[in-house]
C-alpha cells in the first residue's frame, strides 16, 4: 500500500492510500467536531448537521446526492460521535467523481434551507423516540451521564428533543461556519486509484471550499471522582444491564495498550474470564463484557452485564470473584500471548475492505496525527508482561473511582438496598488485596505469518467427493484471510411440529463440545488463532462459519471439521443455553421491531414451517433436551446434505485431504428435499399487538418469490427502486413527510416461498398515514412502468453494493456456497449484473402488478391500535 499526504491551499489535509485488492474506493471526511464541542443549548447540532448537510447542497436538491451515489452503485452514510462527525462513501473506481463530488458538495456547500431543517428536525426526534425504546441506548446513556457529571461525554451525542425543536437556521449556519471549515477537517481517499491523477481531482473538486474561521472550543474539565458513584434507573424491559466502570486516561496515554489487553483477558471471546464464569461456568447473566473506551479526552474501563432482575446480586458476586482474582494474582503469559494475537490480528481482518483500511487511517490521523501510531501500539502490546497488566488493573480497578450504573424494571429501592450493600463489601475486600510476590518475565510471541502474495484469482472449482461431499473452492491470494463455510439443507423446514425453537437451540450449541473437544478446549483454540467459528441457525439450512488467518490454517481446518462433523449438544450445555433462549423470548417485548417481525411471519406464512418463531415458545423450549437436539442433527448430518465452501489464501491440498479423511465415515443419505404446501391467503389480515413503548412498529406485506424463481432478479430491482436514501420510500415517507428515521423494504426468499413489503418505526399518531403512503407506493409501481433513469439507478444500486459486499472473503464463501444448496448457479454472485441489467421497466411492473394484487398482511406494534 502506498501513502501520500498533501495539504490544499485552503488548509485541507488529504491522505490517499492506494489498494489494488478490489476496483472499489472509500472516500471519508473527518471533521474535528463532535458532540462534546457543544456548549449550553447546542446539544444536538453535530448530529442534527450531520442530516442536514444530505439534505440539498448549491448543486443538489434534496434526495439527489444519495440518488446519484446509489446510481453509481455506491454507498453513502455518516456518524456522530463525542469527538468526530465523519461523512463516507463506498463505490466503485468508475464512479469515483461521483464519490467526490458528493463529499465536497456535502462538506463545503450544505444549502441549510429553512423548510428542509424543519423537515429534518421530525426526523431527529423520531430518532430519539427510538433510542428510548432500546435497551442498550438508555444503559449507555446511564453510563456516560454517571461518569461525567461536568464533561460533556455525559451528554447524549444526539442531544434533546427540546434543542432540536428550537434551533434556528441561522444558530446551525454560524455552528457549521465555526467547525466545518477545511482546516478542521481532513480528507482520506483509500482504494484502487492512481496518486498523480488523485491529487488533481481532489484540488478539483475541494479546492474551492471557503476556509472560515474556526472557532476555538474548550471542554469543561471533569472534576476528580473521589467516592464511587450509583445511578439505578427505572427502565420498561424485562432484561436489565449494568456497567461497572473506572475512569481511565484519554487514548495517547501509555497505560492503554495495558488497559486493552486486560479488557481482553477479562471479557472478550468465549475463553475470556467473565464469559467463562459468569455465562458458561455459573450462567447467571444473559450476556458480559469488558472493554476500555479511549476517546481524546478521559475515557472508561468497563465490565457490563446483561442479566434477569433475580440473578442481579450472584452477577455481581461472580464479577467481585473475577476481579479480585485479577487483582490478586498476575495473569497467565497464555492469557496475554491470546490477547495480543487477536489485537493484531484486527490488522489483517479489519484491511479486507476498502472502508475498513479507511478507518484506520482515518482514527490515526485523528487521534495522533500519525499514520505510524499502529505499528507504535504493537510493538507496545507485544512488549506487556503480566507485571504490567496487574499494574494497570490496580492502578485503575479501585474504590474510589468505581462508578455503578443499572437500567432495570426491578423495584428501585430494592436494587438501591441490594447495589449498595455489595458496593461496600466489595469495596472492603479491594481493601484487602495485598501486593503478592512473583518472577515477572518477557512474554514471547508468535509472529502472524504473511502468505499474501500478488493477486491471484481463480475461479469457483466445484467437486463431489467420493462420500458425496460437495466442495467448493474459490483461493484468492492477496489476503492472509480464509473463509471458511459449510451448510446442511434443512433448518427451521424440517423442525418437528411442537418443538419450535430446537433449530435455533442447536445452533447456540453446536460449539459446545465435540467427542475430541471440549467447550472450554475449543473456546481456547479458536481465540489462540485469533478466529472466528459461528454457527447459524437458518429457515432453510443449518451453517457454521470459520474465518481464519492463513498461518493457522492447519489447526483451523481440523477444529472446524471437528466441529462441524462430530458435535456432542452437551446436556448441562444445552439447558444452559436453552434457559437463556427462554429469557429472550419472555423478554420479546423489549424490541417492538422484533414483535412485529414475528407476528407478520406468523400471518403471512400461516400453516407453513416458515410461520414459525425461530425462539421458540415458552412451552416448547421447556420439552427441548439432548435427545431431541441430536435427532435434528442426524436427520441433517448425511454426506450428500453437505456442501462445504473455502474462498481466500487457503492450501487446496490440505483441506482437502482433511475433508476426505474427516467425512469418510458419515452416512451417505440424500439431500434434503422435503416440499410443504403453503395455504393459500385467502383474506387481508390485519394484526395488532400492544407495545408500552415510544415508537409504533408497522410492516405492510405481500406473498412473495422462491429462492430459485427467475423473476427474483425483477424483485430484487423493485426492492433497489423503493431502497437507500434515493428510494421511494425514504424520499417520500422521510424526507418530504418527516414520518420516521427509519423505513426501508423488506423481502426474503426461501425454498418454499418468501415476501415482499416494507417496514417502518413511527410515532403511533403517524401510523395511519404511514400504512396509506406505503400503499401509495406499491400501487404507483403497478400502475406506472418505472422511468429509464430510476431504472438504472436501482440497477446500478444493486450491483454496486453486490461488489462492495464481495471485497469479503467471507462474502464470497458464503454466496457460492448458499447458492449452491439452493439450487441456483454457484457462480451468480459473479455474472448477477448481466441478470439485474436485462429486467426491464415492463418487467417490473408485471412483478408489482402480480405481487400487490394478492391478500396483504399489516401488522402492527405499539402503545395505540391504528385499525
Amino acid at each position: 500500500m502506498k501513502t501520500t499526504k498533501f495539504q490544499l491551499k485552503n488548509g485541507l489535509k488529504v491522505i490517499l492510500t492506494e489498494s489494488h485488492k478490489s476496483p472499489v474506493v472509500s472516500v471519508q471526511m473527518w471533521v474535528r467536531t463532535g458532540s462534546a464541542d457543544e456548549k449550553k443549548s447546542e446539544e444536538g447540532i453535530s448530529h442534527f448537521i450531520e442530516h442536514l448537510v444530505f439534505k440539498g447542497t448549491r448543486k443538489f436538491k434534496v434526495g439527489e446526492i444519495a440518488s446519484i451515489i446509489e446510481g453509481a452503485g455506491g454507498e453513502l452514510n455518516a456518524y456522530t460521535s463525542f469527538d468526530q462527525t465523519v461523512f463516507y462513501v463506498t463505490i466503485s473506481k468508475q464512479f469515483t467523481d461521483v464519490g467526490l463530488v458528493a463529499i465536497a458538495e456535502m462538506m463545503g456547500h450544505p444549502t441549510f434551507d429553512a423548510q428542509e431543517i424543519d423537515n429534518e428536525r421530525e426526523v431527529v426526534i423520531e430518532e430519539i423516540k427510538r433510542g428510548k425504546d432500546s435497551l442498550g441506548r438508555q444503559a449507555s446513556e446511564n453510563l456516560f451521564s454517571t461518569n461525567y457529571k461536568k464533561h460533556p461525554y455525559g451528554i447524549p451525542v444526539i442531544g434533546y428533543d427540546k434543542n432540536v425543536r428550537e434551533m434556528s437556521a441561522k444558530k446551525i449556519v454560524k455552528f457549521y461556519q465555526s467547525r466545518y471549515a477545511p482546516k478542521n477537517m481532513f480528507l482520506l481517499i483509500s482504494g484502487d486509484f492512481q496518486t498523480p491523477e488523485m491529487k488533481k481531482k481532489v484540488t478539483e473538486f475541494f479546492g474551492d471550499i471557503k476556509d472560515y474561521k474556526i472557532k476555538k472550543v474548550s471542554r469543561t474539565k471533569e472534576p476528580k471522582q473521589t467516592k464511587p458513584r450509583v445511578s439505578i434507573e427505572k427502565g420498561s424491559f424485562e432484561q436489565s444491564i449494568g456497567y461497572l466502570s473506572w475512569k481511565i486516561p484519554s487514548i495517547k496515554h501509555k497505560d492503554i495498550p495495558a488497559l486493552d489487553v486486560l479488557g481482553f483477558i477479562l471479557g472478550q471471546g468465549e475463553s475470556s474470564r467473565l464469559v467463562q464464569k459468569l455465562r458458561i461456568q455459573s450462567a447467571v447473566v444473559n450476556s458480559v463484557g469488558a472493554s476500555s473506551y479511549t476517546p481524546m479526552d478521559e475515557g472508561l474501563f468497563a465490565v457490563s452485564v446483561g442479566y434477569n432482575k433475580e440473578k442481579l446480586i450472584p452477577a455481581l458476586q461472580g464479577v467481585e470473584e473475577v476481579l479480585t482474582e485479577i487483582l490478586s494474582q498476575p495473569v497467565q503469559r497464555e492469557e496475554i500471548q491470546k490477547a495480543v494475537l487477536n489485537l493484531e490480528s484486527e490488522e489483517f481482518y479489519g484491511l479486507e475492505t476498502v472502508d475498513g483500511l479507511s478507518r484506520r487511517m482515518g482514527s490515526l490521523e485523528f487521534y495522533f496525527k500519525d499514520l505510524k501510531a499502529q505499528d507504535k501500539y504493537i510493538r507496545a502490546i507485544r512488549q506487556l508482561t503480566p507485571a504490567d497488566i496487574l499494574r494497570v488493573a490496580r492502578k485503575y480497578i479501585n474504590a474510589q473511582t468505581l462508578s455503578l450504573s443499572f437500567v432495570t424494571n426491578d423495584e428501585l429501592k430494592r436494587v438501591e438496598k441490594d447495589v449498595s450493600a455489595w458496593q461496600k463489601q466489595f469495596l472492603s475486600n479491594l481493601k484487602k488485596i495485598k501486593p503478592v510476590k512473583f518472577k515477572n518475565a518477557k512474554v514471547p510471541h508468535e509472529k502472524i505469518k504473511a502468505l499474501a502474495k500478488r493477486a491471484v484469482h481463480s475461479e469457483t472449482e466445484k467437486l463431489v467427493l467420493k462420500n458425496g461431499v460437495t466442495v467448493l473452492l474459490r483461493p484468492s491470494t492477496e489476503t492472509e484471510v480464509i473463509s471458511a463455510k459449510a451448510a446442511y439443507l434443512g433448518g427451521l423446514r424440517i423442525e418437528p411440529n411442537q418443538q419450535e425453537g430446537l433449530t435455533e437451540l442447536l445452533g447456540r450449541t453446536w460449539t459446545c463440545g465435540t467427542k475430541n473437544r471440549s467447550e472450554e478446549q475449543i473456546s481456547e483454540e479458536i481465540e489462540t488463532m485469533a478466529s472466528g467459528l459461528s454457527p447459524v441457525s437458518g429457515r432453510n439450512s443449518l451453517g457454521l462459519g470459520q474465518d481464519i488467518l492463513a498461518g493457522f490454517q492447519k489447526r483451523g481446518a481440523d477444529l472446524f471439521l471437528d466441529v462441524l462433523l462430530d458435535p456432542t449438544f452437551p446436556v448441562e450445555a444445552v439447558e444452559r443455553e436453552k434457559l437463556v433462549q427462554l429469557e429472550q423470548v419472555k423478554s420479546k417485548a423489549d424490541n417492538p421491531g422484533q414483535c412485529c417481525s414475528r407476528r407478520f411471519m406468523s400471518d403471512i406464512f400461516n400453516g407453513h414451517p416458515y410461520s414459525r418463531d425461530m425462539l421458540g415458545t415458552e412451552s416448547s423450549l421447556r420439552s427441548l433436551d439432548h435427545k431431541s437436539l441430536s435427532k435434528l442433527w442426524n436427520q441433517s448430518r448425511t454426506s450428500k446434505n453437505l456442501t462445504i465452501s473455502l474462498c481466500g489464501n487457503f492450501d487446496r491440498q490440505l483441506w482437502l485431504d482433511k475433508i476426505e479423511k474427516a467425512t469418510e465415515k458419515i452416512q451417505a443419505g440424500s439431500k434434503q428435499s422435503s416440499q410443504f404446501p403453503l395455504p393459500e391467503l385467502k383474506e387481508n389480515i390485519l394484526a395488532f399487538e400492544h407495545s408500552k413503548k415510544e415508537q409504533s412498529h408497522v410492516i405492510y406485506g405481500y406473498r412473495g418469490l422462491s429462492l430459485t424463481d427467475e423473476k427474483r432478479y425483477a424483485l430484487h430491482i423493485m426492492q433497489s427502486i423503493l431502497a437507500g436514501q434515493g428510494g421511494r420510500l425514504f424520499i417520500e415517507l422521510r424526507d418530504k413527510n418527516s414520518l420516521a428515521y427509519s423505513v426501508a423494504p423488506m423481502r426474503m426468499e426461501g425454498v418454499d416461498t418468501g415476501y415482499f413489503g416494507a417496514h417502518i418505526g413511527c410515532s403511533p399518531e403517524k401510523v395511519a398515514k404511514a400504512i396509506s403512503m406505503m400503499k401509495e407506493q406499491f400501487d404507483l409501481l403497478a400502475d406506472q412502468e418505472v422511468e429509464e433513469p430510476e431504472l438504472k439507478r436501482a440497477q446500478r444500486y444493486l450491483v454496486g453494493r453486490h461488489d462492495i459486499d464481495l471485497q469479503r472473503t467471507s462474502s464470497v464463501a458464503a454466496a457460492i456456497l448458499y447458492n449452491d444448496i439452493y439450487g441456483v448457479d454457484y457462480n451468480e454472485a459473479f455474472s448477477c449484473a448481466d441478470k439485474y441489467f436485462a429486467v426491464t421497466a415492463k418487467d417490473v411492473r408485471n412483478l408489482a402488478q402480480e405481487i400487490f394484487s394478492q391478500k396483504h398482511v399489516i401488522t402492527a406494534v405499539g402503545p395505540q391500535n391504528p385499525f
